[in-house]
C-alpha cells in the first residue's frame, strides 16, 4: 500500500491511514495557562500558539501572523480578549479576526484572520479538537469528578516524545497478551470490551483485579483502578507531526482525606506504571503496522478497537 504522505524526505509514513484522527487531543494542563500567558505549540504538523485571555478563555490560533508572518507565540502579548503581533501590533481577538491595527490611516479593517481552532477545557486540562475537513466537535469530553476533589492528588505527569500514531497507543490496552510478555504478568488478562459512539470501552481483569478502560477517540484514555490503592489516569496522545506523538500520563491518586502528596505506595505504583510505558515506547518506536494481523483467540479485543476506530478517519 502506497504511504499516506508521499512526500516524505528522511522516514517512510508506517500506517495506511491519517496521522491526524479526527478528535479531542491534550494542549496542556490549566494550571500552566494563566490569564495573559502565550503559548507556543507544535501539534497536527503545525506551528501554533495558545493564550489565555485577561477574562481566562483559552484560545488556540494558528501561530503566524496573516499580515506578514510573525510567529505570536514568540512575543505576542495578550491584550484584553486578544494577542497582539509582535511585529506589526495588529491584535486579534478570541476568534482571530484582526479587530485593532493601531497604525492605519483608512477606516475599516482588513477581512484578514488567523485559523482558530476549538478549544475546551475540562477537568483541568486545555484540550484542542482536530478536524481534517474543518468539522465542527460532535461530542465532548466529560468531566471527572475526581479532579480537584479533597484527597485526590494530581496531576502527577509523566511525559514521552514517541515516533508512534495515536491509534497504536490506544491500542495497547486491547492488546492484552502483551501484558504476559512485555510487562510480566503471570497469567493472560481476560478482558471485556463494548463500544458506544465515539466511546470504546474495555473491563479487563476478575473479580480481584479490575483495569476499567474508557476510550474518548484515539486521542485521550482514561483508565480506572480500584487496588491496591484508588487511581486513575489519562493516556493522552497528541500528534506533533507525522512521525511522533507527546504522549503523557496524568495521574490523579486517592491518598485519603487531607493528604496533599502522594504516599510512598502512590509514588511506588506511578513508577511501575511509568518502567512499563518505557517498555511500550521501545517497541512502539520500531514496529510496523499490519493492516490485518493474523489474531487468533486469545489475542484481546484488538479487532473489536480498530473497527470503531474507523470513524475518526474522515474522508469528507
Amino acid at each position: 500500500m502506497e504511504p499516506y504522505y508521499s512526500g516524505m524526505t528522511f522516514e517512510a509514513y508506517r500506517y495506511p491511514f491519517s496521522p491526524y484522527p479526527t478528535g479531542w487531543y491534550l494542549l496542556t494542563e490549566s494550571a500552566s495557562l494563566a490569564p495573559g500567558d502565550v503559548m507556543p505549540l507544535s501539534y497536527f504538523g503545525r506551528e501554533l500558539v495558545l493564550f489565555r485571555t485577561e477574562a481566562g478563555k483559552p484560545v488556540l490560533l494558528d501561530a503566524h501572523c496573516p499580515h506578514i508572518g510573525a510567529h505570536l507565540g514568540y512575543g505576542g502579548s495578550v491584550e484584553g480578549e486578544g494577542i497582539r503581533c509582535p511585529f506589526h501590533s495588529w491584535r486579534f481577538d478570541e476568534s482571530g479576526n484582526v479587530d485593532d491595527i493601531p497604525y492605519k490611516t483608512s477606516p475599516g479593517l482588513p477581512n484578514v484572520s488567523a485559523v482558530c481552532w476549538p478549544v475546551d477545557e475540562v477537568s483541568g486540562l486545555v484540550l484542542a479538537h482536530f478536524s481534517e475537513h474543518g468539522h465542527a466537535p460532535a461530542w465532548h469530553l466529560p468531566e471527572q469528578a475526581a479532579w480537584g476533589q479533597p484527597g485526590w492528588v494530581g496531576y502527577e505527569t509523566r511525559q514521552w516524545t514517541v515516533r508512534v500514531h495515536v491509534q497504536d497507543v490506544t491500542e495497547n490496552i486491547p492488546d492484552t497478551t502483551h501484558f504476559v510478555s512485555v510487562h510480566k504478568l503471570p497469567d493472560y488478562p481476560k478482558a471485556r470490551a463494548t463500544v458506544e459512539g465515539h466511546v470504546y470501552h474495555q473491563v479487563m481483569g476478575d473479580d480481584s483485579y479490575a483495569l476499567r478502560h474508557a476510550a474518548y477517540g484515539l486521542g485521550l484514555t482514561w483508565l480506572d483502578v480500584d487496588e491496591p490503592l484508588r487511581y486513575k489516569f489519562l493516556v493522552a496522545g497528541t500528534p506533533i507531526d507525522e512521525q511522533h506523538v507527546d504522549l503523557r500520563l496524568l495521574f490523579l491518586v486517592d491518598e485519603g482525606p487531607g493528604a496533599t502528596e502522594l504516599s510512598k505506595q502512590g509514588r511506588s505504583i506511578l513508577g511501575t506504571i511509568e518502567r512499563n510505558t518505557a517498555l511500550d515506547v521501545e517497541i512502539w518506536s520500531r514496529k510496523a503496522y499490519h493492516e490485518r494481523p493474523p489474531l487468533v483467540a486469545g489475542d484481546g479485543p484488538i479487532g473489536v478497537m480498530r473497527k470503531w476506530a474507523r470513524q475518526f478517519y474522515e474522508t469528507a
